[in-house]
């Protein structure tokens, strides 16, 4: 079974821990598991926007029998730095997002969800893959925090497309937040907010894990 994971940099795993490399740790001890293929699509900085500008050439060339889609905090992001004071750290990211990703104005929630279901839409024209959504992990780890609120409009934007399309959820978000620790401060499951600590990423890779046995499992559907 090949499964292309298309996502940003949580999944191409250069900043941080990578949970993809601790899932294929997982798998290749696993006996029931060992016959799968893990296929690494992650771009870092990428939006959903970006991850359909590349479906031919990350995707589509694999033949997979699943594509998971684990993306929108880099969308999140393009629209909290219109949403917020014009520091320093918020006009560099959102000329990164301009000059190296093309992203010209903020992905709301709004256009995320209508690029998720449009790559859904794409995925299942160019492809015979079944589909994943996985909701984002973390833009902040601190639970009170204006970004992690925006944050949650973007998961539940993929719980709606996963439902109405019919998709299976990885409800990463869901795991995560339930994991933070408000009452301590610093970070834990990520290295800076937003990419992961071996904590996160075992974590991750965990919720993942916990999937693959699922549909590898007699009778899955």
């Amino acid at each position: 079974m090949r499964i292309v994971f298309l996502g940003d940099s949580l999944t191409e795993g250069v900043d941080g821990a990578s949970y993809l490399r601790v899932l294929r740790e997982r798998i290749a001890a696993d006996q029931r598991l060992r016959d799968m293929s893990l296929i690494n699509a992650g771009r870092g900085g990428d939006t959903i926007l970006n991850l359909a500008h590349r479906v031919s050439r990350d995707v589509v060339v694999h033949n997979p029998d699943w594509v998971v889609i684990f993306v929108g905090v880099n969308d999140c992001r393009t629209w909290y730095v219109r949403r917020s004071l014009p520091r320093w750290e918020h006009l560099t990211s959102g000329y990164y997002f301009l000059r190296r990703k093309g992203i010209w104005r903020a992905v709301t929630p709004q256009r995320f969800e209508c690029g998720l279901g449009a790559l859904v839409d794409d995925l299942r024209v160019q492809t015979p893959a079944r589909i994943a959504l996985c909701t984002p992990a973390s833009a902040s780890e601190a639970r009170n925090a204006r970004a992690e609120r925006m944050l949650d409009a973007y998961a539940e934007r993929v719980r709606t497309v996963a439902r109405e399309r019919v998709c299976a959820l990885v409800d990463v978000r869901e795991a995560f937040v339930a994991a933070q620790t408000p009452s301590k401060s610093g970070y834990r499951l990520t290295c800076d907010g937003v990419h992961l600590s071996d904590a996160g990423a075992a974590l991750v890779s965990g919720i993942f894990y916990d999937w693959l046995r699922s549909i590898s499992s007699p009778g899955a559907g």
